[in-house]
């Protein structure tokens, strides 16, 4: 997508011109299913042969039949450690139920990322006693709500992104080997099952469409996309990526995600 959160026609013309070809298209991110469901309604890929790999890979769901075909969840009780240790460094944290946010702070980090993604959010005591059951019985909760436990855990820090830096360090005493973790932009550290990868994402679909991952292609700007770059046949980094995107690609595109880089990777890989 473009800075401004957009796909450039070039782009949506050669999306097209790949589907028609009988390739899948998975458009994967770190955002929840909800948020990435309305990009996709926008742009017309709840369709066969789109897929919606959310959570950076905790939730793969198929646009064709409209129904999840993988989900990874961590526990409630890992959640909670998690985020506590953010609030007592001032951090912001929250996890999801359904189509809502979920948080035991109402903080500005989670008016901007609620209000980015669009999706409602909810402010609760004990995000244990919320898993516990559907909270119906306030009128003013949504009631569609849909209650598990939960897929990932997301930290938002408003200080400078060294003290993320330390908080990954700090929690891996306890999540390592246990949960992953990986900044989906500098601000933000999400935390995940340890198979909650876009690398994972990527293996898993070859497999399930028994297509060798050698066949794969992936491009990606930010740290959560290193795992599906260097999972896939030819992993891809944006000409504006990030320094260590680009150390782990095959390929750096000559244009940038505002100038048709996506068209540029699916003509010279895919097509061909």
């Amino acid at each position: 997508m473009t800075d401004d959160k957009r796909i450039v026609d070039a782009d949506m013309a050669a999306i097209q011109k790949m589907i028609d070809a009988g390739h899948k298209f998975l458009m994967t991110t770190g955002r929840p299913l909800t948020s990435v469901k309305k990009l996709a309604e926008k742009y017309g890929f709840l369709k066969p042969g789109y897929f919606l790999v959310s959570f950076n890979g905790g939730l793969i769901y198929d646009c064709g039949t409209g129904e999840p075909i993988l989900t990874r969840r961590i526990s409630v009780d890992d959640v909670k450690f998690i985020m506590d240790e953010a609030f007592k460094r001032g951090m912001h944290a929250h996890t999801y139920a359904g189509d809502l946010v979920v948080s035991e702070h109402e903080t500005e980090q989670l008016k901007r990322y609620c209000s980015l993604m669009q999706m409602d959010y909810v402010v609760v005591n004990d995000i244990r006693e919320y898993f516990k059951s559907p909270p119906f019985d306030s009128p003013s909760e949504p009631i569609n709500v849909v209650v598990k436990p939960p897929i990932k855990v997301n930290i938002i820090t408003p200080f400078e992104h060294s003290s993320l830096e330390e908080f990954r360090t700090d929690m891996r005493k306890t999540t390592e080997g246990k949960l992953f973790d990986v900044f989906s932009k500098p601000e933000m550290l999400e935390f995940s099952h340890l198979q909650s990868n876009k690398g994972d994402a990527v293996r898993f679909m070859a497999d399930y469409y028994k297509v060798p991952v050698s066949e794969t292609v992936a491009v990606g700007d930010e740290e959560n996309d290193c795992p599906m770059i260097k999972a896939a046949g030819v992993g891809v980094a944006m000409a504006n990526a990030s320094d260590i995107v680009k150390k782990c690609a095959d390929y750096v595109t000559l244009n940038d995600n505002n100038h048709a880089g996506l068209a540029e990777v699916i003509e010279k890989f895919v097509l061909p």
